[in-house]
């Protein structure tokens, strides 16, 4: 018996503390902030999609197509640390849906599909252009996901949040000396989260650009990091 008064007895400070912080007069405001830094990385995913009869015919003409994106990438000035392989895979093609299929109709493979794709990612802002056209002219007919971004984005993470911090607390005391009530203590403090917006580049604008068949010209642009936070205080009169 005694020991069950001992846990009664520890517990019900507990829950007296929980009521008592639901119970004061709070004030809960959110704020953000967003900050831009130049971009130091260029990214890409730059793909090579080949058909063949059998596994082996496509995969053979895959191959031969993504050696010669490579050298031409390296041919321009991409180091091997530049790149790397994001996506590998070799898949079945099926014959496709008859219109009117008599009912013993199956679907059979007629095909085989080989993907593969490297991810550049290099300081090398300047050679954005020339990477596109000479992987173009090399053989890739997948060109996807180009943008300039930080490469350690983490960095400038504290500045955002301290700037989201501090107009949280700026608009705290506004809201306290317009209503005419005091800002006692904080209860909660809460990140939302943290957002990275890179400069996203579309292919097909780029070439409509360009109708003299010259690389791209292609401005890096500047990165956005917004923070939100939320702040939860105990007011009082």
């Amino acid at each position: 018996m005694k020991l069950i008064v001992f846990i009664l007895s520890a517990l019900f400070p507990i829950c007296a503390v929980h009521a008592a912080t639901h119970d004061v007069p709070q004030l809960t405001l959110s704020a953000s902030a967003t900050i831009w830094k130049p971009s130091n990385e260029l990214q890409l995913k730059i793909g090579v999609v080949t058909l063949g009869v059998t596994a082996e015919e496509a995969l053979n003409e895959n191959s031969s197509k993504m050696q010669a994106v490579i050298h031409n990438l390296e041919a321009i000035g991409l180091d091997t640390d530049d790149y790397e392989t994001s996506h590998f895979s070799i898949n079945p093609t099926y014959t496709p849906y008859p219109k009117d299929p008599p009912p013993n109709w199956r679907q059979t493979i007629n095909g085989y599909e080989v993907t593969n794709t490297i991810l550049v990612r290099t300081p090398k802002l300047d050679m954005a252009g020339k990477i596109i056209d000479s992987a173009n002219q090399a053989g890739a007919n997948s060109i996807t996901d180009i943008c300039f971004s930080l490469r350690n984005a983490r960095d400038y993470w504290s500045e955002a949040l301290s700037a989201a911090g501090s107009n949280a607390v700026s608009d705290a005391q506004t809201i306290a000396k317009a209503t005419g009530v005091r800002l006692a203590r904080v209860l909660s403090i809460t990140l939302n989260h943290t957002q990275i917006s890179s400069p996203k580049l579309n292919l097909a604008s780029m070439a409509r650009e360009d109708s003299a068949g010259n690389a791209p010209p292609i401005e890096p642009g500047e990165v956005s990091i917004t923070a939100n936070v939320t702040l939860i205080y105990e007011i009082s009169s």
